[in-house]
């Protein structure tokens, strides 16, 4: 008996060793691609959601975002906060590396976020930073490095001061501005870091196996990775190969499901029709509630570019209407009360309170004002416009929404444009469109993950406005300023909120353990695949 149950526990640690779960087994290859190319994966020089998807697998900050959009311990194993979370102290774990073998210690941190803060380095979009002690004064000249409010007490805790009580402040770490950089290393490199396989160390999960691994070969374009041996993490990496392609075959486009059916990629962001799609072949679907859907007016199209024109189009629709074409908020993805999905949080709480909303009332007086608007612009009516929007049922007849209203008050035909899922993501990118059924995410668990959406640098471009990216610059990250900014563009009529809605992802029937989180990162690290 005793023999037998001997047997029985070996047999147990070594299948639960080989992370086997129901035939799914580790050791696998995976397979995702990317939107658009990548030109660098420095942490702290790149701003494309592409970079960022390679920098969230081959780098790790402090923290991580899980797929409830909690922080969770990434570099550093724990942290505790004090002085009323104005200060946080960070515990890195034990035996941190670089892929080369060098010890990663909390200077690498300060080095990493302080370089990112230097004008020398042309960082875009840092605002993510000015919640630190002293940041905009180090980042304007007006005060040296040494002053900013990120220091190492040794090599393995590191103190992050900031300049107001934030108690959500870890799930800041998770961003690439956070990430660490080996200052040796990166003074070495003579200006090339980052920019090739060659000229990059990493901490994270996975990292290149030769300086050939990132193909930068047109038509031939990828990033190949695999398992880091040096990785410290909080938990075993089973994935051992992990290839982003940036050049692919157009089918995986055209027809998403049969691509993860097949295994030619292992994980897709898919609308809901599709996605439903998927499900019904045998994928399965994870659905994150970080998104909110309504209409999106290109203020850089010539018939957007006076804010009053966009005013008329926004406060002349039929909200009422709207949601009631909207199956999935009736059926409970719910009426959006701003810009800010589900995923969003405040102190813990959710950011809007209850009877609290964030949008443009409906409001015809506006139309009291076309006459003087058209003589103003020297029009005899407003141009006829073209709304893109998914090809899918729901959002044609969403879209159908806008043009019945608008035909009836503006004296004049709209059009609307079905796209597909890849089409219409290079419109928005390209900023070919007048106007779009588009959906928002989170990009993060803070409002203002959200809010930095509409900067001028952000890609995809919503917004160019000079005046809203200085109050961006500006932010005090406290909850007035935040509602301060989300008045400011809800008064630029760039975007009208309708619907609280989901991301979905369909894998590969032969996948489990992919997850995706609400700051946009997908983590293969448990990943497996059945044979």
């Amino acid at each position: 008996m005793k023999r037998f149950f001997f047997f029985f526990l070996s047999f147990f640690l070594l299948f639960a060793l080989s992370g086997c779960d129901g035939g799914f087994q580790a050791d696998a290859s995976f397979t995702y691609i990317l939107s658009r190319n990548i030109s660098t994966l420095d942490p702290q020089t790149a701003s494309d959601p592409a970079s960022g998807a390679v920098i969230d697998s081959i780098f790790e900050g402090l923290c991580r975002i899980d797929s409830n959009g909690k922080a969770t311990p990434g570099a550093a194993k724990r942290w505790e906060a004090k002085d009323d979370s104005r200060t946080f102290t960070f515990h890195l774990r034990n035996n941190l590396c670089w892929s080369n073998g060098t010890p990663l210690t909390a200077q690498d941190f300060v080095f990493g976020i302080t370089r990112a803060l230097s004008p020398a380095t042309g960082a875009q979009g840092v605002d993510d930073l000015f919640i630190l002690k002293n940041a905009r004064a180090v980042y304007a000249g007006e005060l040296e490095p040494e002053a900013l409010g990120v220091s190492a007490e040794d090599d393995r805790t590191l103190v992050i001061e900031l300049e107001q009580s934030y108690p959500d402040f870890p799930a800041f770490t998770a961003g690439p501005h956070y990430m660490p950089c080996n200052r040796e290393y990166f003074e070495a490199c003579s200006g090339h870091y980052g920019l090739s396989a060659e000229y990059l160390i990493t901490n994270g999960p996975f990292t290149f196996s030769s300086i050939y691994s990132w193909n930068m070969e047109y038509g031939q374009r990828k990033v190949s990775l695999v398992r880091s041996n040096t990785y410290q993490g909080e938990h075993r990496v089973f994935a051992a190969e992990l290839t982003y392609l940036i050049d692919y075959n157009s089918d995986i486009d055209s027809n998403p499901v049969s691509a993860l059916q097949e295994g030619s990629v292992d994980i897709l962001p898919l609308s809901e029709t599709m996605a439903k799609a998927a499900e019904d072949s045998g994928c399965r679907v994870i659905a994150l509630n970080d998104a909110v859907t309504g209409l999106l007016l290109n203020s850089q199209s010539e018939v957007f570019q006076d804010a009053q024109v966009r005013q008329l189009f926004l406060q002349t629709l039929d909200r009422k209407d709207l949601l009631e074409r909207h199956v999935s908020a009736v059926e409970g993805g719910g009426e959006a009360f701003g810009i800010m999905p589900d995923c969003i949080h405040w102190n813990g709480s959710s950011y809007y309170q209850e009877g609290e909303s964030m949008y443009l009332s409906q409001d015809d007086s506006v139309l009291s004002g076309l006459p003087e608007l058209l003589k103003r612009l020297d029009l005899e009516r407003l141009p006829s416009i073209t709304v893109i929007c998914p090809n899918d049922e729901d959002s044609i007849n969403v879209a159908n929404g806008f043009l019945v209203a608008w035909n009836q008050k503006l004296q004049n035909s709209f059009n609307i444009l079905p796209l597909s899922d890849s089409e219409f993501q290079s419109r928005i990118a390209s900023g070919d469109y007048e106007a779009a059924l588009y959906t928002l995410r989170a990009g993060g668990t803070a409002p203002f993950d959200v809010l930095k959406s509409f900067e001028s640098s952000a890609s995809p471009s919503l917004m160019n406005d000079t005046i809203y990216d200085s109050a961006l610059h500006s932010l005090s990250f406290d909850l007035s300023s935040y509602q301060g900014l989300e008045s400011m563009l809800r008064d630029a009529y760039i975007f009208y909120p309708l619907f609280r809605d989901n991301t979905y992802y369909a894998m590969n029937p032969n996948v489990r353990g992919i997850a995706v989180a609400p700051d946009l990162s997908i983590n293969f690290t448990q990943a497996r695949k059945r044979s």
